[in-house]
């Protein structure tokens, strides 16, 4: 016999069973596997039998490790062969050095440790010396074993893939013992040896066991801390975030759950002790910006966009946004344009579309979005998806900003800002400095018979038609009047300045043209703001003001022109004396005239009662229908005509006009923006209805209205249909909410909507999205579960009977019966109260349907490959039986333990554990024996329990 095979020979002694079969009790057994062991080995080694339990285990442990270093020493010098029987005892071996040593020892060191809550002071260790100096010990010895340089063996991978947790958690518990606060340090080898580990390890695995570490309870203060910085340099690394993630998330992950998202952005968001934030966030973020790409899994994309979007939010953002706005614009950028648009446009893809968000992200870039827009449009072999994807950010941005950021922003476009640019062959955009364009040859000779009137034969930027275009899709109507306006101010202004540049004031000429021609109405209407009209309107006839006769009118062309003498007679039908000049101002006299009759006619309730600057108007046209130019006196007279029919119409006592209510606008708001093709738009409309349905809202306005509280509920349950995953969880938040809110009128409706038409032939024709509709409901009302928490007992029995109706119809798709059954266990989960007059009739439930439906044969198809499927025998079913039953053991025993009056009768207690017994040996179905057997260990704690009550 080789020495290997001596070693795994004495290994087993330790492991399996012999001799020991009439023994009672483990000590026992221990004593009479040692003893085996020691004689395998040929020791002289006695077994003490005065020693405790204890010290047997641990006993037990230490040769166990003996075993496995032994083991590793063989496998390190030669390749061995080693069978399946062997690596099961190895694992075995491992599994006892940490069940009855590690774990055990250093639960004994902890007791003198300070909980989070103590007041700081030194830590005695003379309490347990042997103790500690015994895990220092098994620690070391496990590191070596890991950190040898040889190749890995079965041994050094079952630690790292099994038992990694466990092995950080005293590492990190003596390695990072503050010497300050110990009187006995620990050994100097086993924190550079930990540090080493954790630096040769792939970042998902040690963020995995680092949070397993942290997750541990109790947890001492030194741990925490230090856990929670290695995590932070763990993230460091290169491959940190990406391994975050596969934490989180697993590899390539396709499911995206909120509270994952969250936890992910919470971890990134904070940086590290002692590091400034504006390094840490210039480190990670180009590694989490690296995440939105087609490349990674939906949920890696979800969370790196709702990372980005709360960085964003810090004092550090700066740093964030460097990564994203120079290659736009810069001339001479680190990395592509076109690469930092694609994962703009990802990022506002896959987050929320709040204007917070929008407004620091796009707006300082709209403008030279806006230029590579235009200069696309301009160019027909330009790439569509490229264009797209502008049209779709500057969208998305026109209608989530504020009006007096986009008033500034387009200004700033008006203005010239935003550079031009150059696509090559291969589609790559380079950004070009500002240079002088000649003017075209057709300027010069035009063809009168082919010319288009919205061309812009003198190159002007923005281009009118163009920008004007752009303005009419953003739908913004508060937005366009604004613009509009200043348009006309500035272009008053232009036309006064003699030095002025004579191309702008054609530029704004040319816009506010473009502006009456295409935004004479619909959702973009410049007429949108009639009181900022009628300012500007009075404004502009006022600083016309009466023409004096004898004021020589300003010949607008260069040239001397021969003009009739003054004195000469004329016909006697001539009009008033110089009626026929054009004033200077005449030209935006006339377009404020003919902007008051647009005002007035978009606006039917308009009148001077509403808006007392009509009278001043009023007075102020009054001149110019007497002595002002042949084509602004009739537009004067109409004007003056509208404005009395208004006054008299409303002269007649009546009802004030409804007061403005911001409720009822944010409303039709968010239904406007609901019907936005833009998936990010839509989302904001969510948004806003959730915030009205909010019980959080302390500000703003909230819903008053009774009768909107079932559309909007319709809303949301249809929502809860869309197939993106974000509008699915805001519409399962926004349903929560109005539970809160509304109280049970909408919980009623929820459960009704939930498990309505399952009775009869209504069950057996339901489809998948039919069942994948109620699953999503069935969601939110696991939501409202979780928030009730307390309160839960006022809701019971609106949820506890239907959703027990459904898991007891069996004509059901076995998934929805599933779900039914996940939510009663959410309800015991959350408040077992309130589900204790149900407890007793539950169970019995429970234990009918585990022996009805367990079965011993493998189910022949799966709920993944036919989703409605009523076959009651697959084990998804058994499953969420088992939980829940295993949740109300678990519960019984609580109460038991405070004194409660509620617990299972004896006969009830002997039919769950015949049943479980049964079903732990018979089912077909791993998973089912396993937790069969967890609740039947449940059942005799809750028996001891008893006999201890």
């Amino acid at each position: 016999m080789t020495d290997l095979q001596a070693l795994l020979a004495a290994g087993r002694c330790i492991i399996e069973s012999g001799s020991e079969n009439a023994a009672r009790d483990l000590k026992s057994v221990l004593e009479s596997r040692l003893k085996s062991y020691y004689a395998c080995l040929e020791l002289n080694t006695t077994v003490d039998g005065s020693g405790t339990l204890q010290d047997l285990e641990l006993t037990t442990a230490t040769e166990a490790l003996n075993v496995l270093e032994k083991v590793q020493e063989i496998l390190d010098r030669e390749d061995a062969a080693i069978g399946t029987r062997d690596l099961a005892e190895l694992r075995t071996l491992v599994a006892i050095a940490f069940k009855w040593g590690v774990d055990p020892l250093l639960a004994r060191a902890m007791l003198a440790w300070p909980s989070k809550s103590a007041r700081p002071q030194i830590i005695d260790l003379t309490t347990a010396p042997e103790d500690y100096k015994l895990l220092c010990g098994m620690m070391s010895r496990l590191l070596s074993i890991i950190l040898s340089n040889n190749a890995p063996t079965f041994i050094t991978t079952t630690l790292l893939n099994r038992h990694l947790d466990q092995l950080l958690r005293p590492c990190i518990a003596i390695g990072w013992l503050p010497k300050s606060l110990a009187s006995d340090a620990a050994p100097d080898s086993i924190r550079p040896m930990a540090v080493r580990l954790l630096g040769i390890l792939p970042p998902s695995q040690t963020i995995t066991a680092l949070g397993s570490v942290l997750s541990m309870k109790p947890c001492p203060p030194h741990v925490h801390k230090s856990c929670a910085s290695l995590l932070s340099k763990q993230l460091l690394r290169p491959e940190g975030i990406r391994g975050l993630c596969a934490a989180v998330f697993g590899e390539d992950a396709d499911e995206v759950q909120l509270d994952k998202i969250e936890h992910v952005a919470r971890v990134l968001t904070t940086p590290p002790a002692g590091m400034p934030p504006e390094v840490y966030f210039s480190t990670i973020t180009p590694r989490v910006l690296e995440l939105l790409s087609e490349r990674a899994p939906p949920a890696y994309r979800r969370a790196a966009a709702f990372s980005i979007s709360r960085m964003l939010a810090t004092p550090a953002f700066p740093a964030v946004l460097s990564f994203l706005h120079p290659p736009l614009l810069s001339i001479a950028p680190i990395s592509p344009p076109r690469t930092a648009l694609t994962t703009i446009m990802m990022l506002v893809t896959n987050t929320d579309p709040s204007p917070a968000l929008i407004s620091s992200l796009l707006s300082p870039i709209v403008s030279a979005l806006y230029s590579l827009l235009y200069y696309l449009d301009q160019i027909k072999t330009s790439d569509p998806s490229l264009t797209e994807m502008l049209r779709g950010l500057l969208g998305t941005w026109g209608r989530v900003v504020g009006a007096t950021e986009a008033l500034a922003i387009l200004w700033s476009v008006i203005d010239g800002q935003g550079g031009e640019w150059r696509v090559d062959l291969e589609g790559e955009i380079t950004r070009l400095e500002k240079s002088e364009k000649s003017t075209p040859l057709a300027l010069l000779t035009p063809a009168d018979d082919d010319i288009d009137l919205d061309s812009n034969i003198l190159d002007l930027y923005p281009d009118p038609a163009h920008f004007v275009r752009f303005l009419k899709s953003m739908q913004r109507k508060d937005i366009s009047s604004d613009l509009f306006v200043r348009l006309l101010e500035a272009y008053r202004e232009s036309k006064s300045d003699t030095d002025g540049d004579p191309t702008r004031t054609l530029l704004y000429l040319q816009l506010v043209v473009q502006m009456q021609t295409q935004l004479s109405d619909g959702p973009s209407t410049i007429l949108g703001k009639p009181a900022h009209m009628l300012s500007f309107i009075k404004h502009a006839l006022e600083s016309r003001g009466p023409e004096p006769e004898t004021k020589t009118p300003r010949n607008p062309l260069p040239y001397e022109l021969d003009l009739k003498e003054p004195d000469d007679e004329g016909d006697s039908d001539d009009d008033t004396p110089g009626a026929d000049i054009i004033g200077p101002d005449d030209e935006m006299v006339e377009t404020s005239v003919n902007l008051l009759l647009a005002v007035l006619e978009a606006n039917d309730d308009l009148s001077a009662r509403t808006a007392p600057v009509l009278n001043e108007i009023f007075s102020l046209l009054e001149p110019l229908s007497l002595t002002g130019s042949p084509d602004i006196q009739p537009l004067a007279r109409e004007a003056r005509m509208v404005i009395t029919a208004r006054l008299a119409s409303t002269s007649s006592p009546r009802k004030s006009a409804r007061e403005g209510d911001d409720t009822q606008e944010t409303y039709q708001k968010a239904l406007k923006l609901l019907q936005d093709p833009i998936l990010p738009v839509r989302a904001h409309g969510l948004l806003l209805l959730r915030q009205l349905v909010s019980p959080q809202q302390s500000q703003g306005a909230q819903i008053s209205d009774p009768a909107l509280i079932p559309a909007i509920l319709s809303i949301f349950l249809q929502s809860v249909q869309d197939d993106d995953s974000y509008m699915f969880l805001n519409a399962v938040q926004g349903l929560a909410a109005m539970v809160d809110t509304y109280g049970k009128d909408v919980l009623r409706g929820l459960v009704k909507e939930y498990g309505q038409g399952l009775d009869g032939l209504g069950a057996s024709n339901i489809t998948q999205h039919n069942m994948d509709i109620r699953i999503r409901i069935g969601e939110a009302l696991a939501s409202v579960i979780k928030r009730c928490g307390s309160a839960l007992p006022a809701f019971v029995d609106l949820l506890v009977p239907p959703l027990f109706h459904v898991v007891r119809s069996s004509q059901v798709p076995t998934t929805l019966r599933t779900s039914a059954l996940s939510l009663l266990a959410e309800c015991e989960n959350t408040c077992p109260l309130a589900l204790v007059p149900y407890v007793t009739d539950l169970s019995e439930a429970m234990i009918d349907l585990l022996q009805v439906e367990s079965t011993s044969m493998a189910p022949k198809e799966s709920e993944d490959t036919n989703p409605t499927s009523a076959d009651s025998k697959l084990p998804a079913f058994r499953r969420a039986a088992l939980h829940f039953l295993g949740l109300m053991i678990r519960e019984t025993i609580r109460q038991i333990y405070d004194s409660s009056h509620t617990e299972f009768s004896g006969r009830l207690l002997s039919r769950i554990r015949t049943t479980l017994t049964y079903v732990s040996v018979t089912d077909g179905d791993m998973v089912v024996r396993v937790m069969a057997r967890e609740a039947l260990e449940g059942l005799l704690e809750l028996e001891d329990a008893r006999m201890g009550g």
